[in-house]
């Protein structure tokens, strides 16, 4: 099922807090907001007002440009077939170039 703009907003919104390893309930209170309405927003619920998604995106330290690039919201399966198919078509010496940088992870 095609999730659209609020679901996306609010699952990019969790994906930022959650690397922060912040809760909803920490992240609320930096924001001045109850739980709950955070809750809808990471849920695809509710909007953030642009007040309330400005706090936010300040208390997550992300710009507006991160928070909505949902090309990023893909599941691992989906990266790894994407990147594969990008692999294929390259020569040799950029392959081994991309492996010694993967490698250093």
């Amino acid at each position: 099922m095609k999730k659209n703009k609020k679901e996306l907003l609010g699952l990019r919104l969790k994906e930022y807090r959650e690397n922060r390893k912040l809760t909803q309930d920490k992240l609320a209170e930096m924001v001045g907001i109850d739980p709950k309405h955070l809750s809808r927003i990471e849920n695809g619920r509710n909007y953030p007002s642009l007040e309330t998604l400005e706090k936010i995106l300040d208390s997550l330290d992300v710009s507006y440009e991160e928070i909505f690039n949902f090309k990023l919201l893909v599941s691992k399966d989906e990266l790894i077939k994407k990147i594969n198919s990008r692999l294929e078509v390259l020569d040799e010496s950029k392959l081994k170039l991309i492996y010694n940088i993967v490698n250093e992870f």
